[in-house]
């Protein structure tokens, strides 16, 4: 590695995920986010910007992706770190949020669509994405096999993915 590659800033990408639940029901959205780019469905959420604090993030991507407003979390779901050669040290973290108002309008163009699940059909969505690091954490953390705060180490390299810890 050279000086100028040495001081050079890494690629990074911090990201919030929410939990947002109706009784028994939990909130999806639906984007391409399949190896192939085909759409899946996932937790609502998506990137921190530079100098936003990540319960700020998660308020306007529930926004943006939902029509919904959402307060401060209730809780820490999970967190996942995953090492890859495109992002040496990505994270997500996921949050369970308590109060909610507002109807389901999303506003990001990249969302096709949002709904609230029962939680048997939410987890048979969920196991359609094709990613360990994007499945695993959010149908463990949902099913209850997992305590709320799990971390998830990933480390990706290609089309290997692997679980290096969760603790």
């Amino acid at each position: 590695m050279t000086e100028e590659e040495a001081r050079m800033p890494k690629p990074r990408a911090q990201l919030v995920m929410a939990v947002v639940r109706r009784g028994d029901e939990v909130l999806l959205v639906r984007e391409r986010l399949g190896a192939g780019g085909e759409s899946l469905w996932s937790l609502p959420g998506g990137g921190v910007e530079d100098g936003e604090l990540a319960h700020g993030a998660l308020r306007r991507e529930l926004r943006e992706e939902t029509g919904l407003l959402v307060g401060d979390p209730v809780r820490t779901a999970f967190l996942v770190h995953v090492d890859s050669a495109s992002h040496p040290s990505a994270w997500a973290a996921a949050f369970e949020v308590g109060g909610w108002s507002g109807e389901i309008a999303p506003e990001d163009d990249e969302i096709e669509k949002a709904a609230f699940f029962a939680l048997p059909d939410a987890l048979e969505l969920l196991g359609e994405l094709d990613s360990a690091a994007q499945r695993d954490p959010i149908v463990g953390y949902l099913a209850g096999e997992v305590a709320p705060g799990t971390m998830w180490l990933y480390r990706s390299r290609g089309a290997d993915e692997t679980l290096v810890a969760r603790w």
